[in-house]
């Protein structure tokens, strides 16, 4: 199976993100966002990885998703091809429009005069949501702002198979994994958007603490994000967008010195278990 990683100028994680998709044995080449668009067509799933594009100018991943490169990335979307957005990804997948991705059942903000992100142009994109700046609150007040890098545990809520970046990982699981970014916070203005995420089974990860409880301020919820929200999918299930790093925690030498696996250098660390969802997904979707 042969996947795509997007290089933006920019990013910076592709590298290490292409050893992850090799190492699970899937076939990944580097696709720069000035190649032919129309060649992405014969991959069969695709990574945006982490980084700067654009040196997050005007907000972070929007002039990357104006690219002609994203538009042909919709259109292998909409085929079911698996797509993972990390940090950087992530951002670009929702200023793309790609996440939350068309949704039913809830009022669009976006259709109201005056409303955020919004144009009286009929034609102009609607996003409806952001991934905007870092806020950290504790017990009530703001202690910190913009740019954080920690590890940080994530909590498995989907179902299993529900979406193609956590497809092997059972419900409930508990990943560390790092962040390093500034606009994770993840927010809405669409009144409904977050219950019908909920019910529909598109919150994919949360941050929570070591024992899996979600606590819904700093250090444990690391940005601020709406109801500690690290991940979400699409509806159909095969994009899937992540602030956290999966990339930097694929093996076990890659882990903080305080965790005891990283002495068992033979060992994978947590966040191979993404990348071997994705190549899962792409088996049983053939």
């Amino acid at each position: 199976m042969k996947i795509a990683v997007l290089q933006f100028p920019g990013t910076n994680c592709e590298f290490e993100t292409l050893v992850a998709v090799k190492a699970v044995g899937m076939d990944g080449e580097l696709f720069r966002w000035n190649r032919p668009a129309g060649e992405l067509s014969g991959f069969d799933g695709f990574v945006i990885p982490g980084g700067f594009s654009y040196q997050d100018r005007i907000r972070a991943g929007v002039i990357a998703s104006k690219e002609p490169v994203m538009s042909a990335l919709k259109e292998e979307a909409g085929k079911g091809k698996p797509i993972l957005g990390i940090c950087n990804g992530f951002q670009i997948l929702v200023e793309t429009g790609l996440l939350p991705g068309k949704s039913k059942g809830y009022e669009k903000e976006s259709d109201k005069v005056g409303c955020i992100g919004s144009s009286s142009n009929k034609a102009s994109l609607h996003v409806d949501m952001a991934l905007a700046q870092n806020v950290m609150v504790s017990h009530g007040k703001i202690v910190r702002r913009g740019y954080y890098c920690d590890w940080v545990n994530l909590r498995h809520e989907a179902p299993s198979k529900r979406c193609s970046g956590s497809f092997a990982i059972e419900r409930g699981a508990l990943l560390k994994i790092p962040i390093a970014h500034g606009e994770g916070n993840l927010v809405t203005t669409t009144p409904g958007l977050i219950k019908k995420l909920n019910d529909d089974g598109q919150v994919v990860f949360r941050y929570c603490d070591k024992n899996g409880r979600i606590i819904n301020e700093f250090p444990f919820n690391v940005n601020g994000s709406t109801e500690s929200i690290a991940a979400i999918c699409n509806e159909q299930g095969n994009v899937l967008g992540m602030m956290p790093h999966p990339e930097r925690a694929f093996f076990a030498w890659q882990l903080p010195a305080f965790d005891p696996r990283k002495q068992r250098t033979d060992e994978p660390g947590p966040g191979r278990r993404v990348f071997e969802s994705m190549k899962r997904y792409i088996e049983v979707n053939a």
